[in-house]
């Protein structure tokens, strides 16, 4: 691929990504107050449509809602559209079970300098996240 077909191609994508958060902006407006379910449930069909992906009746615990066809050849698309698109428009699902948990000042103090050291690295959390798994796994 020539350079000029790279930067090309770059500023295809810069544009792109524009028009994205603009339309997700546009998206979040609109899905002000609505619930996350009733959003997710608006822009099934649409997604389904884009990708064409047949909604169905869901089974198991999704019965009585529509789901995108697992058998559908675009399902995998359509599924990582929605759960992206329904995450930007409204944020960040959080579980209304999770605990807070008291931190002991020893642990937040060895943290905090394993989070210090590996700053100095690229994807440091990455980092310190691994280097804690490593060291449960001894």
């Amino acid at each position: 691929m020539s350079i000029k077909k790279l930067q090309a191609s770059v500023t295809t994508a810069l544009q792109h990504a524009k028009l994205y958060a603009e339309a997700v902006a546009l998206a979040t407006k609109a899905a002000e107050g609505m619930p996350r379910d009733e959003v997710r449930t608006a822009i099934m069909p649409t997604i389904g449509a884009f990708y064409g992906v047949a909604l169905v009746e869901g089974a198991g615990k999704a019965e009585g809602t529509q789901v995108f066809d697992k058998d559908a050849k675009a399902y995998e698309a359509a599924r990582k559209a929605l759960q992206r698109l329904l995450k930007d428009i409204m944020g960040e699902e959080s579980s209304g079970n999770k605990e807070e948990i008291e931190v002991p000042a020893e642990i937040l103090a060895a943290a905090a300098k394993l989070a210090k050291l590996c700053a100095q690295y690229e994807d440091s959390r990455k980092l310190a996240s691994t280097a804690v798994a490593q060291a449960f796994a001894k």
